[in-house]
């Protein structure tokens, strides 16, 4: 028994079955005491490749999608539609079960003030990508015209401009946060060409298009971006009240109520 079972665990590696091979005991050991058919048994070994392969395929695009931490995580009821215009749960959930705009290179843009959510919304929408089994690639505005400036001198950020050009979606979060020279606008202008019904991306920024060409640094090249952009996109404006200044918290609030607590 221990022979033909060292056979199959080596034939299942040759197969590239590595997964079952890994968990073979368990799965012969959970299986023994069954009476189903074969054919069940052998869609139920595959069914241990296939869910381990698809997990570790998760894990590995989760790695490379570079997402933010958020202290409540990436759960939709911890986000208060209720204080928020211009952005519904529903309008939210639609966008997390249907990735139609993904596969036919559609844009998502989340504007507002700082503190609204924005990036929040934009990381939730990513994760449920990743979990569809798309790439996702979560990057800053500031980051990535560094990565573009470095490009051709430094390998890292060639492999990582790499991995931004064959992503199904690219988040670019805070457009508006840094300001560019002419050559940097004009490599962030190429990108967006790029992507240019291609690949989606979903955009955040605090600035109005208006102010775009403070980053951006040149009206026409502003101009020329955001046309690719809105061609085909989805706009939020998104009003209300910053989380931030809603949760506030205070480090001698927490003192004094342990010096309360103590007395």
């Amino acid at each position: 028994m221990a022979d033909n079972l060292k056979d199959l665990r080596s034939q299942l590696k040759e197969l590239k079955l590595k997964h079952l091979a890994e968990k073979l005991d368990d799965f012969i050991l959970e299986t023994s005491n069954q009476e189903k058919p074969y054919s069940q048994f052998l869609q139920e070994a595959l069914n241990v490749e296939i869910q381990q392969r698809r997990k570790v395929s998760m894990d590995k695009r989760l790695k490379y999608a570079n997402m933010p931490i958020f202290d409540k995580g990436l759960d939709l009821n911890a986000f208060d539609f209720g204080k928020r215009q211009g952005v519904s749960k529903r309008q939210i959930i639609e966008l997390s079960g249907n990735f139609l705009w993904v596969d036919k290179a559609y844009n998502i843009l989340f504007l507002g003030s700082s503190g609204l959510g924005k990036s929040f919304l934009a990381s939730y929408l990513g994760f449920k990508a990743i979990e569809a089994g798309y790439s996702v690639i979560f990057i800053s505005m500031n980051n990535l015209s560094q990565l573009l400036r470095t490009e051709a001198i430094l390998s890292r950020s060639k492999a990582q401009m790499k991995r931004i050009r064959n992503c199904d979606l690219l988040i670019l979060d805070e457009i508006g946060n840094a300001v560019l020279d002419r050559q940097d606008a004009n490599k962030m202008f190429q990108l967006i060409c790029d992507f240019y019904q291609q690949t989606s991306m979903i955009l955040t920024s605090n600035k109005s298009f208006d102010l775009w060409s403070q980053t951006l640094g040149d009206s026409v090249i502003t101009t020329a971006v955001l046309d690719r952009i809105l061609h085909k996109c989805e706009i939020f404006n998104i009003d209300g009240d910053s989380w931030r200044i809603e949760e506030q918290q205070s480090i001698l609030n927490d003192l004094l109520k342990g010096d309360n607590n103590n007395e």
